[in-house]
């Protein structure tokens, strides 16, 4: 019969920015959520851009955070991108061991800032994977 499992039974999805255009002028970054990683061991973030205007300079950086509010942090330099191109999908990932949990980091949020000051549309989905627990099965 073959895997029966669905998509959302192993992968999380979650709009972590709605499309936005951000202006370093005015709304230079987006106000960040931060999502759990306690139950799921990889975070991949699609990081969509749309028209970048002018001189656009726009910075699409991983955080972490110690819960969902608390005290924020860079998630490694690998998950920095400092000149966004217009039209694109950049994709980033982590890992629940580069998360800094020593220190109490468990979230991970997602940063753009245009410092350009031009306008530059961008919006972000967060997906997690690799649940650390098997879901139950529930028996009619």
């Amino acid at each position: 019969m073959g895997n029966i499992h669905t998509f959302d039974e192993n992968v999380k999805y979650d709009v972590a920015m709605d499309i936005a255009t951000l202006n370093g002028g005015s709304t230079a970054a987006n106000t960040e959520t931060y999502f759990s990683m306690a139950e799921y061991d990889l975070a991949v973030f699609l990081v969509f851009t749309g028209t970048l205007a002018g001189s656009s300079a726009v910075t699409l950086q991983m955080r972490q955070s110690i819960g969902a509010a608390g005290t924020e942090a860079d998630l490694g330099t690998a998950g920095a991108l400092t000149d966004a191109d217009d039209n694109e999908i950049n994709v980033f990932q982590a890992r629940g061991e580069e998360l800094n949990v020593d220190d109490g980091y468990t979230h991970v949020g997602f940063l753009c800032t245009e410092t350009g000051n031009n306008d530059a549309e961008v919006s972000v989905i967060l997906l997690r994977m690799r649940p650390r627990y098997k879901h139950a099965d529930l028996n009619a």
